[in-house]
């Protein structure tokens, strides 16, 4: 599988797209603050690219240096997994604060896939999970 390549000012602007992913897993590394901009022009685009191509998406979500949420776009994320919540196929959280895990076991029904939580030291065990 295809791995995607970024322009070097979108991986410095936006919260990491790790080498692992490929064109039906995206890995993501949470490094900076979750912003509007960064869930619309490098997140959405991504998954709904998965969507077109494999009518499915599969997420790998590693909260490495968590920092929150821009209010906006946490309400953003609500109303977007209602949109492609039914096409999730496979979430893997690597170490989630407590809160977002609160938050993702609210949006569980709106999620058709699996949901697995892991810690740090499962990275690989998550990603591959989500490949799987």
């Amino acid at each position: 599988m295809a791995t995607v390549q970024l322009p070097q000012d979108i991986e410095e602007k936006f919260n990491t797209i790790m080498p692992e992913t490929t064109d039906d897993t995206l890995c993501l590394r949470i490094d900076k603050p979750i912003s509007v901009e960064g869930y619309q022009e490098n997140f959405l685009p991504r998954i709904w690219k998965m969507v077109e191509d494999h009518g499915e998406i599969r997420l790998m979500t590693y909260y490495h240096d968590y920092q929150g949420w821009e209010e906006e776009a946490a309400m953003f994320d609500m109303a977007a997994t209602l949109q492609y919540g039914k096409y999730l196929k496979k979430l893997a959280l690597v170490d989630a604060p407590d809160k977002l895990v609160t938050q993702y076991m609210v949006k569980k029904s709106l999620i058709s896939g699996e949901v697995e939580f892991f810690e740090s030291h499962q990275l690989q065990d998550a990603i591959a999970w989500t490949k799987s």
